[in-house]
């Protein structure tokens, strides 16, 4: 036997069905996005700090060679207004907004580089970015002319690093820093010189704690004939010339 059901009153209104609280979903799936990416940024300055004890040899972080480099224009122009990333995986826009204030364009931020395309920034924040990314954030902020290289031979690299005297000519490098300084990590930073005698260049590390650093030449293109896993496409190096390099301030 089955109990009868009341019958609905004539003109009475059934009761709705509750709709989900999508504000909540919202709300709740924002929170757990910060988290996730506060935890990713830490995750990434613990892989991404320095310890000087697994450096290469070779690599100099003080002393006179370092100094003498430090107080060439080029380096100089970098030092009026170098700023360190902000993010664990903004290394190349920091290289790419300190390349513009050495040439007298300062960004307030590295966001700033993104006119305002958030989802590509929080992509960054995710991701990183690859060398062809940033030679195409590079472009659209229109600095200049913008040449990526990869697969140098030693001969054209160091033709490269002779031209760094060019008026207007910024080189930032896309490495591995696992053979340099004992962290298996992506990397950019630009250069701020290059010693012919010594055959070492000057890498203007945009990472808190790096500082600058002489490298010799052939460990720093091993360094960067390396496969990014990303990619899939070897790394390498963005050679950007600016248009106003009459403009700029050496």
């Amino acid at each position: 036997m089955t109990a009868d059901v009341p019958a609905t009153p004539h003109g009475a209104s059934k009761p709705r069905p509750r709709r989900p609280n999508r504000r909540g979903w919202w709300a709740a799936g924002l929170l757990v996005l910060l988290i996730l990416l506060g935890g990713l940024d830490e995750y990434g300055q613990y892989l991404a700090a320095p310890h000087p004890e697994r450096f290469a040899p070779g690599v100099v972080t003080q002393g006179p060679a370092l100094d003498a480099l430090l107080s060439m224009p080029l380096a100089a122009a970098y030092r009026r207004d170098f700023r360190p990333q902000t993010n664990a995986t903004s290394c190349g826009p920091a290289s790419l907004r300190n390349v513009l204030a050495s040439l007298g364009h300062a960004l307030p931020s590295e966001r700033a580089l993104f006119q305002g395309e958030t989802g590509r920034w929080w992509r960054l924040r995710l991701m990183g970015m690859t060398l062809d990314e940033l030679a195409a954030l590079a472009e659209a902020n229109g600095i200049g002319t913008v040449r990526v290289w990869r697969d140098l031979s030693a001969p054209a690299w160091r033709a490269l690093l002779q031209s760094l005297d060019t008026p207007g000519r910024r080189l930032i490098v896309n490495l591995d820093r696992a053979s340099l300084h004992g962290v298996s990590v992506g990397h950019f930073s630009p250069l701020g010189g290059y010693d012919r005698a010594s055959d070492r260049v000057l890498l203007l590390d945009v990472t808190p704690g790096f500082g600058a650093q002489l490298i010799p030449s052939a460990q720093l293109l091993a360094a960067m004939n390396t496969l990014d896993p990303v990619s899939g496409r070897r790394r390498g190096l963005l050679q950007i010339d600016a248009e106003d390099a009459g403009a700029e301030r050496r």
